[in-house]
């Protein structure tokens, strides 16, 4: 695996340090940095899958973002010749735990975690800790992250950041912006402070008027987009933090008849974003790429089992891209 990012890292690192007088800093310490892997990621599982056994828990196998992860899991282990556990916590972290915990008594080799709270996910990690089972974590960072060995996730910030210019460029510059969130998600918080730095950055006219949380449920964030309308007429812009978000609020808006007086963006680039974009019922839809998230862990999870952890990067982005009417056909269909 190329590892030009964190060789960089060392380097400049051990100029600054030496300036300073002090100590250059280790290899080992500059591997705590982030590698970036492009939104092409693919992996293979090998022979070195043959016979193990995976445990791996999402959020919820009722969202199509999570199931897909699960499924690639599955898909490139079982190719292999091993075997996968897909329990589904339901978006219970009481559950999470406890399947997690069931993986560790039956002897899993390894385990791959979407966690549902970053903190609750705590009793799980020190469970297989106990077991001497690695974890791998992806999409959504723990709390303890020195009991994991890899957090592998989107780049959340630039998609953030990539949605809230399209919005901005939409509104002409000007106007409110409605929130539906998930502010309880770090990944999602980052999203939003995309959003936010955007507007710092290049949009004095632009305020955020109303940020309230759906928690990523489609009913919840329709319901939202409901009270947005009645209570701030002069709202041009929604920044919906993902794809169920989106689908309710542009179910309010219409229902309001207000299609195409409110731009709505999301985050996900899930098929229902691209189907949306195609019927101009929002305007872009960052996209992520689980496949490629869980395809990274797959292949951490071999080299662990090879006896390399030592080559395993502690920290890893794979970036996304940005879908708008200009380009909605090069994805559609091609990502979950």
């Amino acid at each position: 695996m190329k590892r030009k990012v964190a060789k960089l890292l060392v380097c400049v690192m051990a100029i600054a340090s030496f300036a300073a007088g002090a100590v250059a800093v280790s290899a080992e310490e500059a591997k705590e940095e982030v590698v970036y892997e492009p939104s092409t990621y693919t992996y293979e599982a090998t022979e070195l899958s043959s016979g193990k056994t995976y445990g791996v828990s999402v959020m919820t196998m009722a969202n199509a973002f999570f199931k897909k992860e699960a499924d690639t899991v599955k898909e490139l282990v079982e190719k292999a010749g091993g075997t996968v556990l897909t329990p589904d916590p339901a978006n219970d972290i009481n559950q999470q735990v406890a399947d997690i915990t069931e993986f560790c008594a039956r002897g899993v080799d390894c385990i791959i975690i979407d966690p549902i709270d970053s903190e609750g996910i705590k009793p799980a990690l020190l469970e297989a800790q106990r077991a001497g089972i690695p974890v791998f974590i992806i999409d959504m960072e723990v709390t303890d992250g020195d009991l994991v060995e890899s957090f592998i996730e989107s780049d959340n910030l630039l998609l953030g950041r990539e949605a809230a210019k399209t919005l901005c460029e939409a509104m002409g510059g000007k106007g409110e912006i409605g929130v539906i969130n998930f502010s309880t998600i770090k990944c999602v918080r980052q999203r939003v402070q995309g959003l936010q730095e955007v507007i710092d950055e290049s949009y004095p006219d632009i305020k955020i008027v109303a940020d309230v949380d759906a928690f990523g449920v489609v009913e919840d964030a329709q319901s939202i987009m409901e009270t947005f309308i009645q209570s701030y007429p002069n709202m041009n812009g929604v920044f919906a933090i993902n794809s169920p978000t989106a689908q309710g609020a542009v179910a309010a808006i219409e229902a309001a008849g207000k299609a195409g007086e409110i731009s709505v963006v999301d985050i996900d680039g899930a098929q229902n974003d691209i189907d949306m974009i195609k019927a101009g019922q929002i305007l872009s839809s960052p996209v992520q790429f689980p496949a490629a998230l869980a395809a990274k862990s797959v292949e951490f999870a071999e080299k662990y089992f090879a006896g390399k952890a030592d080559e395993i990067d502690k920290h890893v982005m794979i970036k996304g891209e940005n879908i708008t009417i200009d380009n909605a056909a090069q994805y559609d269909g091609k990502t979950y």
